[in-house]
């Protein structure tokens, strides 16, 4: 059969009884014994979700008696089975279903919506039947980021979320440590602090990994979506290599993360081990939520040591707090090109001597006064270039000098 015949799309479905009562069990028989190409997730407390295949013609992808690929089960005839059993099977949301949902909502919180239009105060929309803020408030996401930024990021990040930042290095890569219940981006000073390999934790539900790459693209990865994701038909009792194949692929690529890696451009990272760490433990995916998470980063060649601080929470480094811009600007400035330099770029011949000149303070304080007498001389000849060139590095020295003035008393 031909490629175009047989292509198919995986639909998330979700089955559920009316008493409440885990229909797993129930579900995954009705699927083994129609052999469709499905596969099942745990139950959640209120349904079971599935994958299955679907066509565009609405039939699901299943076995026959030589385990070849059939097509002639219907979306609408399994959801018949199910409803035999005792079991209500949804494969997404029609525009009647949708209408009644938005009928439900309306019922609920109708009400509350109308009065928000008179209120004339946010101490009004308790009275309007809305829960007070403290309940309303999102909680805090710990997010970790991974990159070749130095300090002066941290402090822009904590200054811009109005969170304390944690700061670590280990050689070119440096980890940003967090919560925060802000949207957010990713502060770059350009290509060289790329890539940002960006791991959220909420409090509740499943972490999510961004990842922008060195060409500026960006990708999401959720290890932990596919983690308990597990074939209906065992792969060994099928003896058609194509229908394995088949099988294999739509398990392993449900998720997508095949094609967001692809999407980032990134040459130089362990593809496998970032696909292992999204795949189902059943198939031979990493096993352990926080596993995966340490996997996939640790696949875009993060060092261990950094990994453990930030995923394990183990500390060490530098904190920065929000202390207002004129304070996070100057804080800034005073770190000079050292903390303001990609962190690739460290052992350029630039930063390395005002390396040496930070550990130096009484060399580079004579050599600011040195360019301060040159600028003066300069500033009263008489050519109008040379008085610009003096004006220009008597502003230059007297910055310098102000800085050094700041670093040695915060020694």
């Amino acid at each position: 059969m031909a490629a175009e015949q047989i292509a198919f799309q995986i639909t998330y479905a979700s089955v559920w009884t009316a008493d409440g009562a885990d229909p797993s069990a129930k579900a995954e028989r009705i699927l083994r014994d129609a052999r469709i190409l499905a596969a099942i997730r745990g139950f959640d407390g209120e349904s079971t979700t599935l994958l299955l295949p679907v066509t565009e013609d609405g039939s699901v992808v299943a076995l026959d008696a030589d385990d070849g690929l059939r097509f002639d089960l219907s979306a609408d005839a399994l959801g018949a089975l199910f409803a035999a059993s005792g079991l209500s099977l949804s494969l997404g949301l029609s525009d009647d279903a949708l209408g009644e949902v938005d009928a439900e909502l309306e019922q609920q919180f109708g009400e509350a919506f109308e009065q928000l239009d008179g209120a004339d105060d946010e101490d009004d929309l308790t009275g309007a039947g809305m829960p007070d803020d403290d309940l309303l408030a999102p909680d805090p996401v710990r997010v970790t980021e991974f990159s070749r930024r130095g300090p002066w990021a941290a402090r822009m990040t904590a200054q811009l979320l109005d969170t304390p930042v944690d700061y670590l290095e280990d050689g070119t890569w440096s980890v940003f440590c967090y919560r925060t219940d802000r949207a957010h981006g990713a502060v770059s000073g350009g290509a060289s602090d790329l890539p940002v390999i960006e791991v959220n934790v909420p409090h509740d539900g499943e972490a999510w990994v961004e990842v922008t790459g060195p060409h500026g693209r960006s990708a999401m990865f959720w290890p932990n979506a596919e983690q308990f994701t597990r074939p209906v038909l065992p792969l060994d009792s099928i003896t058609q290599p194509a229908s394995v194949e088949v099988y294999r692929r739509m398990l392993s690529e449900a998720d997508g993360a095949r094609e967001e890696l692809a999407q980032l451009g990134m040459g130089d990272v362990d593809a496998d081990a970032v696909l292992r760490a999204c795949l189902p433990e059943a198939l031979g995916g990493v096993e352990g939520s926080h596993a995966r998470l340490r996997a996939l980063v640790v696949a875009f060649g993060m060092p261990e040591s950094l990994v453990s601080a930030g995923l394990d929470e183990t500390g060490g480094g530098r904190r920065f707090f929000p202390q207002g811009w004129p304070r996070t600007v100057s804080d800034i400035m005073v770190g000079g090109i050292v903390e303001a330099t990609s962190l690739v770029h460290r052992d350029r011949p630039v930063v390395r001597f005002a390396r040496f000149l930070r550990k130096r303070p009484v060399l580079n304080a004579a050599l600011s006064t040195a360019e301060l007498a040159v600028g003066v001389s300069l500033s009263w000849g008489r050519s109008r270039v040379g008085r610009g060139i003096g004006i220009l590095l008597v502003l230059d020295a007297a910055a310098d000098l102000a800085l050094w003035i700041v670093r040695i008393r915060r020694r």
